[in-house]
């Protein structure tokens, strides 16, 4: 991750040494390389289960849901695409983030728990040029987001009372890694250093569908009967904010 500002940097310098003009190509392939700054608004932790209801809040096991709210994160990534004028444009796009949780329903989280998130899209840019240096342009995708997290596995066992029975169960969790539907809206503008070669910034707002984060599984014995059950944590759907600078090269 580090060697990725030195790379835009050297891309940069071999991009100004390519030619003296400074007005963008109209069409022809490119590739873009950028940095940013991620943030996820919107967001909770949603929990239910599959088996018996008592048994699951003996286990302290429950449906519901909580707020979270996640630290500002760094993103790096960049796309391929073409440019079959100086209007249109189709890429593909790729971009990794990780957010660290910050709070949970008010509580401050004091554990590195971080979301990964790996986002692939398929854009269509719009552009319209200011003169001969400075471009706009609107964009819209959609695509897949691929979520993980480094919650940690763990196992327990607790006792409770229900109706006078007492039970006793196992309690199994596992991190998991899902896959969210992702549609984006994205805005920019472009400044031409050479022919071939822009500085871009701009903002995307992007929505993802809810995905699973973590399965828990329990076993419980009480009054001469045996329960199990599943418990599946969820985070709801989404959006993203991504403010992101880099560089494209026109070929």
């Amino acid at each position: 991750m580090n060697n990725t500002p030195r790379f835009i940097a050297a891309l940069a310098l071999a991009g100004a040494l390519v030619t003296t003009s400074a007005s963008a190509t109209e069409a022809g392939p490119y590739i873009r390389l950028e940095n940013g700054v991620s943030s996820i608004s919107g967001s909770k932790l949603s929990y239910s289960h599959n088996g018996n209801s008592a048994v699951a809040q003996v286990l302290d096991l429950d449906n519901g849901s909580m707020k979270v709210k996640f630290k500002p994160g760094y993103v790096f990534g960049g796309a391929t695409g073409y440019r079959f004028n100086e209007s249109l444009a189709a890429e593909i796009e790729l971009d990794h983030s990780q957010n660290k949780i910050d709070t949970v329903d008010g509580n401050t989280v004091t554990e590195s728990i971080k979301l990964k998130q790996t986002s692939l899209l398929a854009n269509g840019v719009y552009s319209a040029k200011l003169g001969q240096v400075v471009t706009l342009s609107l964009g819209a995708g959609a695509g897949v987001q691929f979520c993980s997290n480094n919650m940690a596995d763990e196992s327990y066992t607790d006792t409770g009372v229900v109706s006078g029975v007492t039970y006793t169960g196992k309690v199994s969790g596992k991190s998991k890694s899902d896959a969210a539907f992702l549609a984006q809206l994205k805005s920019g503008v472009s400044f031409a250093l050479t022919q071939n070669f822009t500085f871009d910034a701009g903002y995307k707002l992007r929505f993802v569908s809810a995905n699973d984060i973590y399965d828990v599984s329990y076993s419980a014995t009480g009054g001469g009967n045996s329960y199990n059950g599943t418990i599946k944590t969820s985070l709801d759907s989404r959006f993203n904010h991504v403010f992101s600078a880099g560089f494209t090269f026109s070929f």
